[in-house]
């Protein structure tokens, strides 16, 4: 299998993972940095154990910046989903690949074909499209969270794709130690019960952990828009779930909105494979 093909597989299944998170966490009256706390340390671990125990720290710049905005982006979807509506935090968070796209040019040399410029405006509009029935206006702080945690995904992969020759791996380790720090206070001032625990502790192997283990290993083939745009299926895949699970149906602009993002992804998939 060419290396181009494995990275498109490796970014759709972490995007399918991470879509699965939303069936698993129903209510939890945890801080919100408790459970990114939570969920930092699991992943951690996850990472530590993937590396065999030995990671190879090089704290160069693109490791350093790439794990505090790593780590930023997680708090930040927690804090803002907490502050603003879910359906804001995640429009706000898809509205990263632009930031890609402009970080990309300038210090990648990747350049943008009009097949690019189409798939972005194709997220835009399925995103749009998805969350519209739920979008809050009055949550000022909430979004402009959201918002850093957008720009902080799209220098986490602009930073994964500088180390694509080195070892990446490190860099999301670093970046789930300094998650865990950063809510560990909330989580010992107010230490959850084991069973308000045991989901977020699932979701932190198996939608952080191991997802961000395939993320990773794709960086080093993967375009950096490829990387933002294949992984929209978490949100075009959410809603599915939610009426499997639930049996909720989640309105006609929604499936319009999911049924976008998959034709998006699905162009994207086919022409990233050609390359």
């Amino acid at each position: 299998m060419k290396p181009r093909t494995q990275a498109v597989l490796l970014l759709l299944a972490t995007g399918l993972l991470w879509s699965m998170g939303g069936v698993f966490v129903k209510t939890s009256d945890m801080h919100p940095l408790a459970i990114s706390s939570i969920r930092g340390g699991v992943a951690a671990i996850v990472f530590f154990i993937a590396l065999r125990g030995r990671p190879k720290f090089s704290f160069s710049r693109p490791q350093i910046i790439g794990a505090a905005a790593y780590g930023v982006t997680l708090t930040c979807f927690v804090v803002a989903t907490s502050l603003t509506s879910a359906a804001n935090a995640i429009l706000i968070q898809y509205t990263s690949p632009i930031y890609v796209a402009i970080l990309a040019h300038f210090f990648l040399r990747e350049k943008l074909r009009k097949v690019d410029f189409a798939a972005i405006g194709g997220v835009l509009i399925g995103m749009w499209l998805l969350v519209s029935n739920s979008l809050a206006i009055n949550s000022p702080i909430g979004n402009i969270v959201a918002l850093i945690g957008g720009v902080c995904f799209a220098i986490c992969i602009i930073s994964l794709r500088m180390q694509k020759d080195a070892s990446p791996y490190e860099t999301i380790l670093l970046g789930d130690i300094f998650t865990f720090l950063i809510g560990a206070p909330w989580l010992i001032l107010h230490p959850p019960s084991v069973i308000a625990a045991l989901p977020i502790m699932f979701l932190g192997a198996f939608q952080i952990g191991v997802p961000y283990l395939l993320y990773t290993k794709a960086s080093k083939h993967a375009k950096a828009l490829d990387m933002s745009v294949l992984t929209v299926l978490e949100p075009a895949l959410n809603p599915v779930w939610v009426f499997l699970v639930t049996g909720e149906f989640p309105g006609l602009r929604a499936v319009a909105g999911g049924a976008v993002l998959i034709g998006v992804v699905v162009m994207k998939a086919v022409i990233a494979e050609k390359d």
